[in-house]
């Protein structure tokens, strides 16, 4: 499961600001189309994304394994 890698599309307005944002719940739905089922509660994130870019997210797997889900959060349309 190492490298996993997800893209998001979002509305976004001026500034590249997103229109909400992507939280725990839907990576996991995107982790979830790719065939990995996850507990979002096990994805963790200080605050929801808010703006374009990539990030790594922490996946808790165990006490002793953790995993970093890269999230790509794109324009809708582009």
């Amino acid at each position: 499961m190492s490298g996993v890698e997800i893209e998001i599309a979002r509305k976004v307005g001026e500034n590249e600001v997103l229109f909400g944002s992507v939280t725990t719940a839907d990576i996991a739905a995107a982790l979830a189309a790719k065939g990995v089922e996850v507990d979002r509660r096990k994805l963790h994130m200080p605050e929801p994304i808010k703006k374009l870019g990539e990030f790594e997210i922490p996946l808790k797997l165990h006490r002793e394994v953790t995993l970093a889900v890269k999230v790509k959060v794109v324009a809708e349309g582009k």
